[in-house]
């Protein structure tokens, strides 16, 4: 007896049992892949924040001169270079150099005051356009990192580390090192060289 051509329900069920398998594993590889890819494109964006972050703040630092300015509310004493833990104050605040200004397109010199401080878990920074401002007194605000618990701060001279630097001081630290502390517990710490020493 001659089989005609064709498959038998086995052969179809087999076939069908297969197909859903290889369907399943490919499409939960698919999502797999799309979620690595969220991942990395996330952590990518908050590498790339940090980048920016630390460019600007050791650019500030390495520029930063012993210049005493008064802060923009016209009350303080002249200060040189500021910095530690305090809620009135920034957490860094001084008068930088080496504000590029090409073919002296503004009417304004080469000093700039700057001010780090933090607020609501983002640590801002804000450049006057005048090394000695007034409440009047343009400036441009940036948030350079974002979900910060705490920053602990220390700056070094001599030979010892310090929690506080006095804008009275008659010299600048050598070191500022700063620890960001974020939302999982996760630390990042960073050290800057002040006023170009080294």
């Amino acid at each position: 007896m001659k089989r005609s051509g064709g498959f038998t329900l086995i052969e179809m069920l087999v076939a069908l049992a297969v197909s859903s398998l290889l369907l399943v594993a490919g499409s939960t590889l698919l999502i797999q892949t799309l979620r690595a890819g969220d991942v990395v494109e996330r952590h990518t964006g908050d590498v790339r924040a940090l980048d920016v972050a630390h460019s600007l703040l050791r650019d500030d630092l390495a520029g930063a001169t012993l210049r005493k300015t008064r802060a923009p509310n016209g009350l303080d004493a002249p200060q040189a270079f500021t910095g530690g833990q305090s809620l009135s104050q920034p957490l860094l605040a001084f008068t930088r150099n080496g504000w590029l200004n090409p073919a002296a397109a503004d009417a304004r010199g080469d000093l700039q005051r700057v001010e780090y401080f933090v607020q609501e878990g983002r640590l801002l920074r804000r450049a006057w356009l005048r090394p000695d401002p007034v409440r009047e007194t343009p400036y441009a605000e940036r948030v350079i990192a974002d979900g910060i618990d705490s920053i602990g701060l220390r700056f070094f001279a001599g030979h010892s580390w310090q929690l506080n630097w006095s804008g009275q001081a008659e010299s600048l630290p050598e070191l500022v090192e700063m620890t960001f502390v974020y939302g999982e517990g996760d630390e990042l710490r960073q050290v800057f060289l002040v006023g170009g020493n080294g």
